[in-house]
């Protein structure tokens, strides 16, 4: 059997593993060794193993994953994340759709806490959704916010998801943290517009409540200081040059543990939990990247991601044309996985056919994340409706596809502005070399 045909089994065997929920780091290992053995050995893709195992663990560019994880389970454990939604709601929930304006603000602070865009769906679901359906708002409307929201904690810094397509990728990992500067700003603004437009249309109820007392917007200004005070050190320290990648890791997770003590909001156990969380959501993490580096070294073995750029052969010179057919890829991906696993199984493929069609990899690192989180929101399977539903099982699905549709729209344009004009993610990463 050629390399090739087995590079495209294994590539098949991985997406079917993952689609029935075999753990990524299991699918992608197994079917690297498995895969590596059957090309040059059992014993040559044993030594490979050995090798990816020691690499990927004393990796000094990998530093910042734990340090990044610590950060956000210490800013969780001092209440960071639903104070953010709490002040919010006090600032603006009184305006016509501000509660919603509301849940994406704090579902972007709580996915950059967590990492995960279900887990943000799953936990805003919770907390926003009882209060927006109690205050009048439509079902769609309010299902549609918390399942976009979740959306956007991937490209906030710090993301591991980033850090991990940096690390595949090998590019700079500060310069794709400082990428995203430009398409956050866009991703929020566009956000916005597909909450007031519905309303302002009649398509959708978000009626304006009680204004909060001036005591109570002064508390919630001071309640938005930390969170906002830690994301301007994390991105002014990147811009600056004042500290390298791993230097404001560990600066943040040093600034929110001093936070929690000095504030008296991280108790002894608040930061032992914190602790074990990192080091669970660290294993996880190595392991996800050692099986990933095995898939990678298997594919490369069989010269698939070569053989796929001679296919795209014909297309090289209209790097457009390869950018619309990655994103159809990305969408259809979408309806069947985790945006972690799309990218890890994705990128040893895409970044070789993205480098021949002259195509800049810090913009094609921030593309892919947001193309692959759009899937995870578009109907009719995308996975964040089907997590919401199982959390709020009263909501209707098409109460949840008619809420996301205008989200839809958005990142389809936010997608359309970005491929236009690519300055948008470039721009900051160059100023700033």
């Amino acid at each position: 059997m050629s390399g090739l045909v087995l590079g495209g089994l294994g590539f098949l065997a991985a997406i079917v593993m993952i689609f029935l929920e075999v753990p990524v780091a299991v699918a992608l290992g197994l079917v690297g060794l498995g895969g590596a053995a059957m090309i040059i050995g059992v014993s040559g893709a044993m030594t490979i193993g050995a090798t990816t195992v020691w690499d990927s663990l004393t990796n000094y560019t990998l530093t910042m994953l734990p340090l990044f994880v610590l950060m956000g389970n210490l800013a969780a454990q001092c209440g960071l994340s639903s104070k953010l939604y709490r002040s919010m709601s006090v600032l603006i929930g009184h305006r016509r759709g501000g509660l919603a304006l509301a849940t994406i603000g704090a579902s972007a602070g709580f996915g950059m806490i967590s990492g995960s865009s279900l887990a943000t769906t799953a936990t805003m679901g919770r907390i926003a959704l009882p209060e927006m359906r109690s205050a009048g708002y439509s079902s769609s409307l309010s299902a549609g916010a918390i399942a976009a929201g979740g959306t956007l904690g991937i490209l906030i810094p710090p993301s591991t998801v980033l850090v991990i397509y940096a690390f595949i990728a090998e590019q700079s990992i500060r310069s794709l943290l400082l990428a995203t500067a430009g398409p956050i700003v866009v991703a929020i603004t566009l956000y916005c517009l597909a909450i007031w437009v519905p309303i302002w249309l009649g398509l959708s109820s978000a009626p304006s409540r009680e204004r909060a007392t001036g005591a109570e917007r002064r508390e919630a200004l001071r309640e938005l200081v930390p969170p906002l005070g830690i994301f301007g050190l994390i991105m002014g320290g990147l811009y600056s040059g004042l500290f390298t990648a791993n230097e404001t890791a560990a600066i943040g997770a040093a600034v929110v543990l001093a936070y929690g003590v000095l504030s008296r909001r991280l108790s002894a156990r608040g930061f032992f939990d914190a602790a074990m969380d990192t080091a669970l959501t660290c294993g996880a993490l190595y392991l996800v990247l050692i099986g990933a580096n095995l898939f990678n070294f298997f594919l490369a073995l069989s010269g698939l991601p070569f053989s796929l750029t001679g296919l795209f052969s014909g297309l090289l010179d209209h790097p457009l044309l390869v950018i619309l057919l990655m994103l159809a890829i990305y969408l259809g991906l979408g309806t069947l996985m985790d945006s972690l696993a799309m990218l890890l199984l994705t990128v040893p493929l895409f970044v070789p056919v993205a480098q021949a069609a002259g195509i800049d990899l810090i913009w094609f690192g921030i593309f892919a994340v947001m193309v692959v989180e759009m899937g995870l929101i578009t109907p009719p399977v995308g996975m964040n409706l089907f997590v919401l539903k199982t959390t709020n099982p009263e909501l209707s699905m098409m109460d949840l596809w008619r809420g996301v549709t205008p989200f839809v729209l958005a990142d389809l344009l936010r997608v359309a502005i970005v491929i236009a004009v690519p300055a948008i993610v470039t721009w900051l990463p160059h100023a700033a070399i």
